[in-house]
This record gives C-alpha cells, sequence and structure tokens, in this order.
C-alpha cells in the first residue's frame, strides 16, 4: 500500500466519541467499507481513534475506551483496508484530551487566572509518557494501522502558569520574573515566556515522535497544522508529513493560503482537507453538505500547488460511515485522480512572493499558535491569485534562501514588525533589481523608517462628516456620522477606502485618495526607484480589506502594480476570475488554471452547485521553444501564437473548475 509521500487522495472520517453514543460498532458493516475503497479509490482512509473528548472508539487496553462495542471496529477497517491495498491512519486528539484532564487535574493547563483549563494537557506532564506514547504504540503494534494524524495540537497547545513550570523558565532561560506572571504583553517576559512553551511544544513533538519511530521506523505521524500559516516556522521535527483541515466557512481562501504556506516546507509532503459540509448557516449550527462543485474547486486549490488533497465526513455515532453521503463523491474522486499526473508533488516556478512573517505572526498570535491577525495574508494571498499572479508564500527561513529568485516581493500589513535583519535583506533585495511591495500603515511607516525613500503621512481611520437632520431618507440616523474614504487609480473610478496613510515621494502614482472623489487628491500609492529596483508603498491594509469586503478596485490597483514585472504566464483577456500557478513536474512546466469564481467566500450562500465558468481566455506565456500545448486531463490541443516580443499566445474557451496547460518542448 501507498506510503503518504505516494498518496495524493484520501478519505477523513471522525466523530468525537463519547460514552452517550452507546454501542460502537453496531451498524459498522465489512461490506461498506469495501464499497468505499471500490468506489473512490482512495490512496487513504483517516477514521476516528481518540476525539478531543478522549474516549477512544476502539477496544483499548489503556483504560479510556468507549463503554461499550458490538465488534472491535478498528480490526475491522484494518482487515478491509489491508486486504484492499490501502493505507489507514488514525485521527486521534493529541495536546487535547478532556477526559485525561479531568481524571488528572494536576496535568491540566493552568491558566494565568488561577483556573485550570478543562481539556488541554501540560506540556512539559506525564501526559505524554502516560497516554499518548503507549497509545500509539497499540495502534502501531496491535493494529498495525500505518500512521496518525494527530489533531488537537499546536492550536491548543497553551501556556503553563503553575508554580513549577514558572520556576523551569527561570531556572533554564537565567531569567527572574520577581514574582510577576507574564500572563498579558503588559507584563515583562511575556513574549519571552510564550517562546519558552513554543520550544516546550516542539519538544513534546520530538518526545513522543521519535519514541514512536525507534520501535515502529514506518509508523508515519503527522501534528495537525504544525509547520503550517499557524506554525509558520522551518520544520524542526521528525514530522512524516505536513497537514490541516480548512476552515469549512471560506474553504477555498483558506485553501489557496494554506497551501502555499505548507508548499515552502522543502523535502516535506503535505495535504490539506476540506470539510465536506459547512457547520454555521447565519450565525446558527448546522450541518449542510456541500456540493460536489464546491468541493472540486477547494481540492484544485489544494492540488495545482502540488499538495494531495483529501475529503472530511463525519462517521455516525457508532463509528459505520455515512454512506448516504459517500456514495456522492465519486465525481470528486473522479476529478482528483485524473489530475495527478500533472499535479502531484508539482514545484512551483519562482514568480511572486508573500511574506507570512514568523516574527510578526507570534508577536501578534493570541494563542501559542493561531491564525490570529490572518486576514492580512489571506486576503492578500486572495488579491494576488484573484489578479492571475503566480504566488509562493514564504517566511523568513524561506525568504534568505531565496529571494533573489523572485520577480516580485510583497510584504503585507504588519502588526508588529519585523526583525532588523529582515527589513535589511528586503531592502537590499531592491536595491540589487528587485520589485519590493509594502502594503498598509504600519508596513510603510517601519520600512519608511528604515530608509526605504518615502514619507508616511498618517490619517484617521474614518473622516467625520456633519450632515444636518436626523435622518438621511433611507430610515439611517445621520448624527456623528463617519465616513470612509475614496480611492481611486484613474480618476474615474473609486472605492472604498478604510484607514489610510499618504504617501509622499516621488515617483510613478497607482492610486490617490481623498475624502470625496475628485477633489484634493493625496497619494496612497507611489512606486520609486531604489537602486537598481523598486519599492512600492501601498498607504493601506489592502490585503484585509479585500478579503472582508472585496472591491474591483482592489483589483485593479494590484494589477497597476505587478505591472512592474513579466511573469511566465499573463492573463491577457478572459471572462471570469482565473487563478494562475506556474509550476514544474518531472521536468516539463505544467500551467495550473483554477477558476477562483463562485460564492465561496459570501456568507449569504452556504451551499452552491453552480460555479461559473472561465470563458475566452487568452494567455500569452514565455515558452518560445514550445512545440505544444496540452489542456490536460482533456487531452486538448491548444492553439500557439508566435508573438513579435519572443513569447507565445494561446486561447481556451471554457474553463470550469480547473485545467492545466502541459508544455511541450
Amino acid at each position: 500500500m501507498k506510503r503518504r509521500k505516494e498518496s495524493f487522495w484520501g478519505l477523513h472520517f471522525d466523530f468525537h466519541a463519547t460514552p452517550s453514543d452507546g454501542i460502537q460498532g453496531k451498524n459498522l458493516k465489512e461490506e461498506d467499507i469495501r464499497k468505499i475503497c471500490h468506489l473512490l479509490k482512495p490512496d487513504f482512509i483517516q477514521i476516528d481513534c481518540k476525539g478531543h473528548p478522549g474516549w477512544t472508539s476502539y477496544p483499548s487496553k489503556l483504560g479510556n475506551a468507549m463503554p461499550e462495542f458490538a465488534k472491535d471496529t478498528l480490526k475491522l477497517w484494518r482487515k478491509v483496508t489491508k486486504e484492499e491495498d490501502i493505507a489507514l491512519y488514525m485521527h486521534y486528539s493529541g495536546v487535547y484530551d478532556v477526559k485525561y484532564c479531568s481524571e488528572h487535574p494536576e496535568q491540566r493547563v493552568l491558566m494565568a487566572d488561577g483556573y485550570r483549563h478543562f481539556g488541554s494537557t501540560k506540556l512539559n506532564g506525564s501526559y505524554t509518557d502516560d497516554l499518548l506514547i503507549p497509545q500509539l504504540m497499540e495502534l502501531a503494534g496491535d493494529y498495525e494501522v500505518n500512521g496518525v494524524w494527530i489533531d488537537g495540537e499546536c492550536w491548543m497547545a497553551l501556556a503553563d502558569f503553575s508554580k513549577e513550570t514558572l520556576e523551569a523558565f527561570e531556572m533554564e532561560t537565567g531569567i527572574n520574573l520577581n514574582g510577576i506572571i507574564p500572563a498579558t504583553d503588559k507584563d515583562p517576559y511575556f513574549h519571552e515566556y510564550r517562546d519558552y512553551h513554543r520550544t516546550l511544544f516542539k519538544k513534546y513533538l520530538s518526545h513522543y515522535i521519535d519514541a514512536v519511530h525507534e520501535k515502529y521506523p514506518d509508523f508515519e505521524i503527522c501534528s495537525n497544522w504544525a509547520f503550517s500559516d499557524h506554525m509558520p516556522e522551518k520544520v524542526s521535527v521528525n514530522v512524516d508529513f505536513l497537514s490541516g483541515d480548512l476552515n469549512p466557512l471560506n474553504s477555498f481562501n483558506s485553501a489557496r493560503y494554506a497551501a502555499r504556506a505548507l508548499a515552502q516546507q522543502e523535502g516535506y509532503v503535505w495535504d490539506l482537507m476540506s470539510w465536506n459540509f459547512r457547520n454555521n448557516i447565519a450565525g446558527h449550527a448546522a450541518y449542510v453538505p456541500k456540493h460536489v462543485n464546491q468541493l472540486k474547486q477547494e481540492a484544485a486549490a489544494v492540488i495545482a500547488i502540488g499538495g494531495a488533497f483529501q475529503d472530511y465526513v463525519p462517521q455516525n455515532r457508532d463509528g459505520s460511515p455515512r454512506m448516504w453521503e459517500l456514495e456522492g463523491l465519486k465525481e470528486l474522486s473522479n476529478f482528483v485522480l485524473e489530475r495527478k499526473p500533472y499535479c502531484h508533488r508539482a514545484n512551483q516556478i519562482h514568480q511572486v512572493a508573500l511574506l507570512l512573517s514568523t516574527y510578526d505572526r507570534y508577536k501578534e498570535s493570541t494563542h501559542l499558535y493561531s491564525r490570529t491577525g490572518y486576514e492580512k495574508v489571506m486576503g492578500m494571498t486572495a488579491l494576488l491569485c484573484d489578479i492571475g499572479e503566480s504566488l509562493e508564500i514564504v517566511c523568513e527561513h524561506t525568504l534568505k534562501k531565496h529571494i533573489n529568485e523572485y520577480k516580485m516581493f510583497v510584504v503585507p500589513e504588519l502588526y508588529s514588525g519585523l526583525e532588523d535583519e529582515t527589513i535589511e535583506i528586503l531592502l537590499e533585495y531592491a536595491k540589487n533589481g528587485g520589485n519590493l511591495v509594502l502594503a498598509g500603515k504600519n508596513t510603510t511607516s517601519i520600512f519608511a523608517k528604515a530608509g526605504a525613500p518615502f514619507v508616511c503621512k498618517e490619517h484617521a481611520e474614518f473622516f467625520e462628516t456633519e450632515i444636518k437632520g436626523s435622518e438621511d431618507g433611507h430610515n439611517n440616523k445621520t448624527s456623528n456620522k463617519y465616513i470612509p474614504y475614496c480611492f481611486t487609480t484613474d480618476n474615474m473610478n473609486y472605492g472604498a477606502l478604510f484607514s489610510p496613510c499618504e504617501i509622499v515621494a516621488d515617483g510613478k502614482t497607482n492610486a490617490s485618495f481623498s475624502e470625496k472623489p475628485a477633489i484634493d487628491l493625496a497619494k496612497l500609492s507611489v512606486t520609486v526607484p531604489y537602486g537598481e529596483g523598486t519599492i512600492t508603498a501601498i498607504g493601506f491594509d489592502i490585503g484585509s480589506q479585500y478579503l472582508n469586503a472585496t472591491q474591483f478596485m482592489h483589483r485593479e490597483l494590484m494589477k497597476e502594480i505587478t505591472s512592474l514585472y513579466e511573469p511566465l504566464v499573463k492573463i491577457e483577456s478572459a471572462v471570469g476570475r482565473l487563478e494562475v500557478v506556474a509550476t514544474k513536474k518531472d521536468g516539463k512546466t505544467m500551467i495550473q488554471l483554477v477558476n477562483a469564481g463562485g460564492t465561496h467566500a459570501d456568507r449569504c450562500a452556504t451551499t452552491d452547485d453552480y460555479i461559473p465558468p472561465v470563458l475566452d481566455v487568452k494567455l500569452s506565456i514565455s515558452a518560445p521553444s514550445a512545440r505544444k500545448l496540452i489542456l490536460q486531463p482533456e487531452g486538448i490541443q491548444l492553439p500557439i501564437e508566435h508573438t513579435s516580443n519572443g513569447k507565445i499566445s494561446t486561447t481556451i474557451p471554457r474553463i470550469d473548475i480547473h485545467s492545466i496547460i502541459e508544455i511541450c518542448e
């Protein structure tokens, strides 16, 4: 059976068992498991093992098994998957274990307010040796499963304020807290204490992973969201693969962002999981399965970057699969598998890079690891993808290795800032001929102080306008009314703008802003020469504002800025929104084309069966030696026209969800 590095398509089942679920395995049938294997042809299947409540849904011998079993559920899953040559992985909750915490209250994280957390175990406690390692050994040895996808890990790791941990921090770092608990960023050594716990988390990972690998070296282990956008740093423990599960309410944009953050981890295979459903309608908890077209679009966002894809369908409360839902996934399975030859483990060709700063994220993060402030980077990701830029996400450890290979480098709005060394590297990149783009009031101010050739003049978040009367004719009160600014790239079309920064500089003006259209315009974005290259300043957080309230004027502004460089692939025209990803696979250039339209980010559209196709696509490609262009997986030969500037152009009448241009030279 395939190992994770060979796997491209998987299924994930879990249900976080609790005793109220009744008899386990009551309705679990061998023929259903076998039908899943035959019908959907997954490379791997992940099933529930131990969820966050801490009860195992198989008859473990370690004291945390569910009370009643009709059969050994895991034994049956293993029997069938082994016979069908399909790898079997476990969904297992790691740091997060409510049952263990309730039975071992001293092993619960002590919060700064003096209360013990109900389910988060101490990173330096006994849980790892008491239960985690023995249970993984049981799974690897007694049941011979292929590995585990460990949930509830980095995103549930919390700082512990027990006396023992505080004393260990002081002893190991040499820092004297003087009796002051570093609970908030106003307290001394707050960030040092959080960094200490990040080190504890990586020690925790290394401890259990190395212990299990020592006895079972082929047992594959992943810690969910470790070394991803949640934990954006270089891989430093012996995980076998990387993975995460997407935000079910905006999965397409979540996938674009998370996939690029994982793809930078060179040498590691990775996948992302879509939830087969949305779990919220207008603020109310609900279970609404997505249409297969939505799932195909989410899959495309992942596999276009070179990763593998898995789909999550919950199990019934007795551990049996939801056949009524699974039988409808044949179309999704076919869609993913037929694209494997053109996508799996492809590498992106360096074009545009977007910074996801480890330093800045950790300063802003409310937990040790979280997505706090993600809107800045996810929004900029969506914006650059929506205008057809082949984009990568990089952290500091990737930036230092590859920065001079990128044609453009974008820094989104920063919360705290960057280390001096990073700022120097970025400015040197521009000086040596690169195109550096700085977005946001804080970011532009930081770089201006570091020597970038412009001055930032801050404006209020809104401006106040006085409107007489008690309402405006539309039943809206008008007293103390605050109005957003407006911005334009051409003095004809205007967008709304919040919290701007005026860029005072001599250079090419890309956009202007004012309180009212066409009156007293101030510079919002300017491109200035810097050494052999350029620096472009954008005086507002365009990323967050695009994600939260998309405006076409955001795209118009970024199109103007990205015209500074010649991309490998350029969208000359298209009806619709098209994402372009330039990749290399098996020595061939593969141009991934993903339909970015639809209602995936619409809070008013829970599920949707229709994604409008992208029509009348015309592309120019820097591949003058191309003999053939084949649209895959359709196998259609595309027309080639050689242009006067040494490029080639081609046309594609229609792209429904995802197609790939295979360039044959």
